[in-house]
């Protein structure tokens, strides 16, 4: 008998093995098609049960194919059944089994001649050929018997992480990393222990992500959500290795390539700042985050999200300059990682022409606390959703579209308005690092600029106010009206409505 894969893959990704019976035993056996769950997703460890399935089928056959009278009794085809079976064929059955021949991958076969003696020497070749060419089967088989591992399930597992590690990260990014897990726990099956989770079976879904349209991109960053889970279970020696880690990874060369076809921030040149600008287009916009803190990163180049969380304790005077602390001394506040998040920013002049000073003295002597009273902070999509929001739908109404099919305009451009306006001044590269919150080069260009050189004063970091000339064509006077301050208190939180259960 020839044995071949008999591998079948359902919609959920669970292998099974199907064998045709052969019409002369069919009576005898009570069935035309044997199937059996595998219960496994990985398909080197399913392509391996079912060679040891087939050779175990094969010698049932040649039994019952020699008037084995306690196969007529049809009963049910299980797996005790198969078991009892086996073990009477083994210990039992008066001359051994008959005659068998087994075929298997890569050209080897195993075949009898049907006396005890060659069956059992044909036995223990058919061991040696399977253990040769899938050793998986005897390690896998035991890590896939939940009452031998201590490991917890893939959904256990992923609520562990929840009630745990998921506490500590943003709202936005848990969201991502809980989508995720979702993806895999569904594709790989939550019921699995973790432990028994290989690389080919996540490579499976990896795979699947590409397949489904998702860019590389999307799905290396979903990868990277799922092998966080996997690190924190490495860290509490729950797995002894990481199957997803590494799995899809952007290359630079990939970076440079999709930097090549515009997925990046574009920039706004003059013309469309100006007509972002222009009061009469300005007043569309009725939020006052949003014409105040776009007009911040326009002279500043602070990331939205830095904006968005200023609280008037971070305006001081140091000297003569008046300044503003990028920091996160306060409740609600954040910078990015690394040298150069916290920094002093000296505010621009016309910053204060246009009232930016008097907005902060005024929200002062009515007991505010920060910047924007009325702007939430807290939203799952970061600080500075609000002003990203709306400055977006501000965009969209006016026209303003990026120029290449793949790129994106938004609060962002002027921050890299203000970083490539600022290349072309005469303003050293550390001063315009030290402003917009950038790390020195690795390596850096000076091997001492992070330990010897001390940090800027705002008298220094002033230097860079003639580098923004947005002054030559801004309309302050058509602009003042728009800044007036409107409120001084926090909106109070939407009720949500009772839904009424009839």
């Amino acid at each position: 008998m020839r044995l071949a894969h008999h591998l079948l893959r359902e919609k959920t990704g669970i292998w099974y093995f199907r064998l045709v019976v052969p019409k002369r035993l069919r009576e005898p056996l009570g069935q035309t098609i044997i199937k059996r769950s595998l219960a496994t997703r990985d398909p080197a460890l399913a392509r391996a049960w079912a060679y040891v399935l087939g050779a175990k089928y094969a010698q049932l056959f040649s039994t019952v194919a020699q008037g084995d009278q306690r196969m007529a009794e049809k009963q049910r085809w299980d797996d005790d059944v198969v078991r009892r079976l086996m073990g009477d064929i083994q210990t039992n059955a008066p001359g051994g089994v008959s005659k068998w021949k087994v075929q298997g991958p890569g050209g080897w076969s195993v075949e009898t001649n049907g006396s005890p003696e060659d069956n059992a020497g044909g036995m223990l070749a058919l061991r040696a050929m399977l253990e040769d060419n899938g050793s998986i089967i005897e390690r896998n088989l035991a890590r896939l018997a939940p009452h031998r591992s201590s490991a917890p399930t893939l959904d256990e597992a992923i609520r562990d992480y929840a009630e745990v590690e998921g506490k500590a990260l943003k709202p936005n990014t848990w969201i991502q990393r809980s989508r995720s897990l979702t993806s895999f726990s569904q594709t790989i099956g939550g019921h699995l222990r973790v432990d028994a989770i290989t690389r080919a079976m996540a490579s499976t879904w990896s795979d699947g992500l590409i397949r489904s349209g998702k860019s590389n991109v999307y799905a290396a960053n979903t990868v990277s959500h799922v092998a966080q889970l996997f690190d924190a279970l490495l860290k509490k020696d729950r797995i002894t290795t990481n199957p997803v880690k590494g799995l899809i990874v952007v290359k630079k060369k990939e970076k440079a390539a999709r930097r090549s076809e515009g997925h990046e921030w574009e920039p706004f040149d003059v013309a469309v700042l100006k007509r972002i600008f222009d009061p009469a287009n300005l007043a569309k916009t009725k939020m006052e985050h949003v014409r105040w803190g776009t007009l911040i990163g326009l002279y500043t180049g602070a990331r939205v999200g830095e904006i968005a969380q200023i609280f008037l304790r971070d305006f001081v005077v140091l000297g003569d300059v008046k300044c503003l602390k990028i920091c996160a001394d306060s409740d609600g506040q954040g910078i990015k990682t690394g040298e150069g998040g916290e920094r002093l920013v000296p505010i621009h002049p016309d910053l204060l022409t246009l009232g930016l000073w008097e907005r902060v003295e005024a929200l002062r002597a009515a007991g505010a606390e920060r910047l924007f009273p009325a702007m939430r902070i807290d939203s799952a999509a970061g600080r500075g959703n609000s002003i990203s929001k709306g400055f977006s739908y501000y965009l969209a109404s006016l026209g303003v579209k990026p120029r290449r099919e793949h790129g994106i305009v938004g609060v962002h451009s002027l921050r890299k308005t203000v970083i490539q306006t600022l290349q072309g001044c005469s303003l050293s590269a550390e001063r315009r690092r030290a402003i917009v919150g950038h790390e020195n080069g690795d390596p850096p260009p000076d091997t001492h600029a992070t330990a010897y050189m001390r940090p800027w004063t705002g008298k220094e970091l002033a230097a860079f106010f003639p580098g923004l000339p947005w002054g030559e064509w801004l309309a302050f006077e058509g602009l003042r009206p728009l800044l007036r301050l409107v409120a001084t208190r926090p909106n109070p939180l939407p009720k949500r409505k009772k839904t009424q259960i009839a």
